[in-house]
């Protein structure tokens, strides 16, 4: 039997950048059902999805071990290096819940600024964030 979807309520990652257009990046949508959508993020509009798809049971198994570790440690509201000109943020939104971990402009590779994160905050959001660009693509 397929592994039932574990969201309650659509989750929501962005991976933005500031600068002159305002925030620019992209948006991972993943639906209660377990379907996913992948759109660009240009100053205050998101654009119309460029991909789109569903989560395999092998997917959703890995969705809910993030679901299970979130739950389990609070991420705060606000984290990361503070504001910053051209910062880059990333943004997890989920049932009514927002956090926010700001990084450095450019902020690099998720998985290197993972292995250098100091608090296990950052190391979750960053781990989540990594996980599930990788499960939708971007």
């Amino acid at each position: 039997m397929a592994e039932e979807c574990p969201l309650s309520a659509a989750l929501v990652l962005k991976d933005t950048q500031s600068g002159f257009a305002g925030e620019t990046g992209n948006v991972w949508t993943i639906a209660p059902d377990c379907s996913f959508t992948v759109a660009r993020q240009v100053g205050l509009n998101v654009l119309p999805p460029h991909k789109q798809g569903q989560l395999t049971a092998q997917q959703r198994t890995q969705l809910k071990e993030f679901m299970d570790r979130m739950t389990a440690s609070v991420l705060p509201a606000q984290f990361g290096s503070g504001p910053q000109v051209n910062a880059r943020c990333i943004t997890l939104d989920y049932g009514g819940r927002r956090s926010v971990l700001s990084l450095p402009p450019g902020g690099g590779d998720l998985g290197a600024l993972r292995a250098a994160a100091g608090d296990d905050s950052t190391r979750l959001m960053l781990d989540l964030a990594d996980g599930l660009k990788s499960m939708a693509g971007g």
